[in-house]
Parts: structure tokens; C-alpha cells; sequence
């Protein structure tokens, strides 16, 4: 079947449940897709969040959740939601990045965390000035979800820079200052979607990916890339967030109930999220026979001097210059205080 034939078939079964709905006199279906594999934690937790949203809008609100990257890639989510094709998304760091590159501050800086508990304070903090952008860009976010950590998954054992340096490391395509980025520090970026990384691992096109421990576990990424490096290189993170037009759709009692379940739904993907990046880790060790590496002091220092040579280049290019400075000024204030 040709690409234009399945986009034909996707338009037309869409028309079809719209139909459906409006002669029962029932609102469209609300179409929400996720990378997240279906039957995760994840994907659980929002169809839950569905079924809450039926419930506390006296039924006018029917959730239909997309998982494991059904949908596409997120560039490919973002595009679907502005055409009204989806209507919400669970998203990741670097998904929010393409709506607006603030986002980038919570994700896509490398080493720049020392604890989730600075995560935590730095994205409460900086909630306000990231919502109002990404509202600009058409989207409302309700939720926001950290995970733990990205670790570091390779082909051949990665202890230090240089070691990376000689991979071919992937990278999100459709993000040409990130990958620019990787290449100034000295590393070798390979840009495909997220959606093709396994594929990829196996034909040698990469053969190092920085993700989330729960997702490597979910794809078998462990098989083609059977290290790991045990540091955290990034934090995990994402939101829940839907089209503006769609959610000016829902009355201000219906949105503030849909927002409530949202936050709570936050809540329990964070807790989940952050259990089953450490539990996968541990099952892929233990059962799979996952190689994990750990740095030594001298190798730390290499990584971190690394990380702050990036850091003058992203600030101004990833990261608005504006937004840039006040996570600093957040997190030393964070650092001050603690």
C-alpha cells in the first residue's frame, strides 16, 4: 500500500468515526498518541485519565489513546495536532522542543542536573514562563512528567568522550542545532527518527543511543547494544499537552476537571516512570546479561568538562538566551538553598 493510499484510508476512517459520533449526537472522539509502548505504565495511566475525563464531563469526552509510536514520530504528532488529525499528545522533552525550544532546557543539556530534586524545582519554577510559550505556539500544556534519567546504550563499551567520539551516535532528525551541537564537542551524530533507532542498531547505521532505560527494555534495544553506560547523561522528561483549538472547545468547568486528572496522571507517570527506569535496568543486568559500566572520578571529569564546554553554545542556539539564564539563576538559587 502506497504512502497516499494510507493516508487516503487514515483521512477516510477518521471522517467515518466522526460521523458516527455526531448522528448518536455525541462529541468526536478526542485523539491522543504517545511513543510510549502500548500496555506500559505509561499507556495505562492515560487511558485511565480517559476514562476520568468520561466520567467528570458527564460523558462528553471519549479518549482515544494511540501508543508505541502508532502515530508516528512526535515531529509527526505536533503535525497531525495542528491539522487536527490528533488532538493531544503525550510528548517527551525533545517533542516539546519542536514546539517551542525552551523546552530544550529540561531535556537536551547534557549533565546539567545533579538530582532530580533540582529537576523538580527548576521545572515547578520555570512552569509559568514555558506554558505561556508553548500557548503561543497553539498548544496547552496540562501535565508535566519527569522519568529518571537517560542512560547511555552502545555497541562497544563508552567509558569516556573520546570513546563516544568514536561511535556513531543518534540523534532526533529534524533538530539541526542539536546536532550541530554534538559535532562542536567533538562527536558524530547520526539525526534518524526516534521511531527507527532499533532498525537502525541492527543494520549499523548507529551504534550508540542515549534513552530511557524502560523504553531500551521495551524494544530490545539491549541485544544490539548490549552496554550501558551508568551515569545520568539527562534527565527524562515530557507533558501532556493538547491543542489549544480542541481544548477552548471544552467549557471552563470541563477543562478545569480534564487539568486536575492531567496533573494527577502527572503525578503517577513520574513515580511509575522513575521506578521502572531503575527496575529495567536491573532486569536487563540480571536477565538479559546488559553490561554495566561505571565511572571513576578522572572519567566524570572528562564528561563534565565536556558538558560545560556546550554549555556557551547552547545557550543563545538549543536554548532561548532569556530562558537559559533564568534556569541558571533558578538552579543557583536551588543549589544556594540546599
Amino acid at each position: 500500500m502506497t504512502y497516499a493510499s494510507r493516508y487516503l484510508r487514515s483521512l477516510l476512517g477518521l471522517a467515518v468515526i466522526t460521523v458516527f459520533f455526531t448522528a448518536l449526537g455525541l462529541s468526536a472522539p478526542l485523539r491522543l498518541a504517545t511513543l510510549a509502548p502500548k500496555d506500559t505504565s505509561f499507556d495505562k495511566a492515560l487511558r485511565r485519565m480517559g476514562q476520568t475525563w468520561k466520567k467528570e464531563t458527564n460523558g462528553k469526552v471519549e479518549l482515544m489513546v494511540y501508543a508505541g509510536g502508532s502515530q508516528g514520530s512526535e515531529s509527526e504528532l505536533i503535525k497531525k495536532m495542528r491539522i487536527n488529525r490528533l488532538h493531544a499528545a503525550l510528548l517527551s522533552g525533545i517533542g516539546l522542543s519542536e514546539i517551542d525550544e525552551s523546552a530544550a532546557v529540561f531535556q537536551k543539556v547534557p549533565l546539567l542536573y545533579r538530582s532530580l530534586e533540582e529537576l523538580e524545582y527548576v521545572m515547578k519554577e520555570m512552569a509559568p514562563v514555558m506554558e505561556e510559550r508553548i500557548r503561543e505556539k497553539g498548544f496547552v500544556v496540562l501535565s508535566w512528567i519527569d522519568s529518571g534519567w537517560v542512560r547511555v546504550f552502545s555497541k562497544n563499551e563508552i567509558l569516556t568522550p573520546s570513546d563516544m567520539a568514536k561511535s556513531k551516535l543518534f540523534t532526533w532528525s529534524g533538530d539541526p542545532k542539536q546536532t550541530d551541537l554534538l559535532k562542536k564537542i567533538g562527536f558524530r551524530p547520526v539525526a534518524i527518527d526516534s521511531t527507527e533507532i532499533v532498525s537502525s542498531m541492527t543494520t549499523g547505521l548507529i551504534d550508540t543511543v542515549p534513552m530511557p532505560p524502560f523504553y531500551a527494555l521495551a524494544t530490545q534495544t539491549y541485544n544490539t547494544a548490549p552496554h550501558m553506560l551508568n551515569f545520568n547523561y539527562a534527565p527524562i522528561t515530557g507533558a501532556i499537552v493538547i491543542s489549544e483549538k480542541m481544548w477552548l472547545r471544552f467549557s471552563e468547568e470541563d477543562r478545569k476537571a480534564m487539568k486536575a486528572a492531567a496533573i494527577e496522571t502527572g503525578k503517577e507517570m513520574t513515580a511509575s516512570g522513575r521506578e521502572e527506569s531503575e527496575a529495567s535496568i536491573r532486569v536487563m543486568r540480571d536477565t538479559w546479561g546488559l553490561k554495566v559500566s561505571e565511572l571513576d572520578d578522572a572519567s566524570r571529569d572528562q564528561w563534565q568538562t565536556v558538558a560545560k564546554e556546550a554549555y556557551d553554545y547552547i545557550r543563545g542556539n538549543t536554548v532561548p538566551a532569556e530562558v537559559w539564564d533564568k534556569m541558571v539563576q533558578t538552579l543557583e538559587e536551588y543549589r544556594s538553598a540546599n
